[in-house]
């Protein structure tokens, strides 16, 4: 159970950021939510690191956790400075949206913070997902792709509905992955054949 809670925390909080995004009296909520989700994703990449240390290859496995680190933190830092910009602009939307253009007319502070840099969570666990895949837990690994890739395609084009379902399937893949690493030999059968 433990294993469970650890692995889909950060997911669930930045499902639940991400829906209160859509309402636009809950952005201070729904960040804040969203950055603990983002740092909650720190103890899940380490987790599935050990989860996958004999059954991935390094060249696998290392950058699957490099990769998501890489990325929770670039996350974080986008919305640690939403907050430093609203504060900065005393909490007037329109001062804050000049400062945020004024930002990200830099185009390595904007790749590192709003684009390359978080996109490199959702690589991350679909390079995680491959290790999955190799422990036989296949419907797990398979979640885990669909929902990291729909994740980053919905980021790319603007579309939060797509963000909710891809961070939904990320949290499905988390459930089944710690269900079948606690569970014993009924857990090994969890998204894919026997594990034996």
């Amino acid at each position: 159970m433990r294993t469970v809670v650890t692995l889909v925390t950060g997911p669930v909080l930045l499902l639940v950021g991400v829906v209160l995004m859509l309402t636009p009296d809950q952005w201070t909520s729904s960040h804040l939510i969203f950055l603990a989700g983002t740092v909650a994703m720190l103890p899940v990449a380490v987790r599935l690191d050990t989860l996958l240390r004999d059954a991935s290859p390094p060249w696998v496995r290392v950058p699957a956790l490099v990769l998501t680190v890489v990325g929770a933190l670039a996350l974080a830092g986008q919305f640690v400075i939403d907050f430093t910009v609203l504060r900065l602009a005393h909490g007037e939307r329109e001062a804050a949206g000049a400062m945020f253009d004024t930002l990200q007319e830099s185009r390595v502070f904007a790749l590192v913070f709003y684009q390359a840099g978080p996109a490199l969570l959702f690589t991350g666990l679909a390079l995680a997902a491959v290790g999955l895949v190799n422990r036989s837990w296949r419907w797990a690994g398979g979640l885990l792709v669909a929902g990291a890739l729909l994740v980053g395609a919905a980021r790319v084009t603007g579309l939060r509905a797509g963000e909710v379902v891809g961070l939904a399937l990320v949290v499905a893949a988390l459930v089944l992955t710690g269900r079948a690493a606690g569970g014993g030999a009924a857990g090994r059968e969890v998204g894919g054949r026997a594990n034996v």
